[in-house]
């Protein structure tokens, strides 16, 4: 069943409306999840629906009304089948912003703000300069957006290939106050084209699909199911074709500009694989990158200097 056919919130319903009795309904009707996890998505919930704190709920006596028990009830329902608690929310947090995600658009990762908080750690000898950077696979816009929220003075592009997502992204923009230039973007399509907006950047981002399909049974339901699959998993016959696409592009078809900086997040199992994909003459520095989780999944390459033509 998928969250368009539930329409209402369901019994059994706590025995009061108080705080105490709302959370052990909550965690009764939730029961799949583990412990901890499952208290985190009630505190979640809670917040979302009582419109205030854990703190405040305790201290003003927080009593829940009829309305916002059959919110609570429709959102278990809808866990149950698998949807995830971002999309029943409507946000997903990252790098301090509240990013509106939907069923268009990736739930944005903690290994993602890794990726960008890397990036700036990486350019920031030279806060005051204004670079254009661009986001290839922009989903949500959560790295444009991160980005520009971080560095306003950049001139920020963010790319995708689904309608659905550029309007998503551009209502997180609009939203958020920050102003970003998005582009509807096919880059394996743009194969030896001129491209006006893919041309000496200062700054490349992108958390491109790289799951293999042969990989998808093994994952959970509530990623391959509700998930946009097309920003997550590539052909088993070349899992590596956006990267070979976006590196190319950056050495040889003047996306990067002369010592520019490429930021690429991976599969954990296929770092030093792209990694092989750099070509020593284009490239000044290429690292790969650890995870919080120790895991490696993310390449900062430098773009070598370009001789300027006399």
């Amino acid at each position: 069943m998928k969250a368009g056919d539930v329409h209402r919130g369901r019994g059994p319903w706590p025995k009061s409306n108080d705080a105490v009795a709302v959370r052990q309904w909550l965690t009764d009707r939730i029961a799949v999840f583990e412990s901890r996890e499952r208290q985190a998505i009630i505190r979640q919930l809670l917040d979302d629906v009582s419109g205030v704190s854990r703190a405040d709920r305790l201290i003003g006596n927080w009593v829940a009304s009829e309305s916002q028990l059959e919110r609570l009830a429709l959102a278990c329902d809808r866990l149950n089948h698998g949807e995830p608690l971002q999309y029943i929310l409507g946000t997903a947090h990252f790098m301090g912003l509240d990013v509106c995600v939907n069923k268009s658009v990736l739930i944005p990762r903690p290994e993602t703000e890794e990726l960008v908080h890397r990036m700036l750690q990486y350019i920031s000898s030279s806060k005051s300069q204004k670079r254009k950077v661009v986001d290839i696979g922009a989903g949500s816009g959560a790295i444009s957006l991160a980005w520009k929220a971080k560095r306003p003075m950049d001139e920020v592009y963010g790319l995708d290939v689904s309608p659905e997502a550029l309007h998503t992204a551009s209502a997180n923009a609009e939203r958020l106050g920050l102003a970003i230039d998005w582009h509807k973007h096919d880059i394996l399509a743009s194969v030896g084209a001129k491209d006006t907006v893919l041309s000496a950047c200062d700054v490349v981002l992108s958390n491109p699909p790289y799951i293999p399909e042969s990989e998808k049974s093994g994952m959970s339901r509530s990623v391959t199911d509700w998930e946009p699959n097309m920003a997550l998993f590539v052909s088993d016959r070349d899992p590596l074709v956006f990267y070979k696409r976006i590196i190319l592009g950056c050495a040889t078809e003047g996306w990067l500009s002369s010592e520019g900086w490429l930021a690429l997040e991976c599969h954990r199992d296929a770092v030093e694989a792209v990694r092989e994909l750099f070509h020593q003459e284009h490239w000044k520095t290429v690292e790969k990158e650890r995870d919080m989780q120790e895991n490696w999944r993310m390449i900062f390459a430098q773009r070598a200097a370009i001789a300027s033509k006399s």
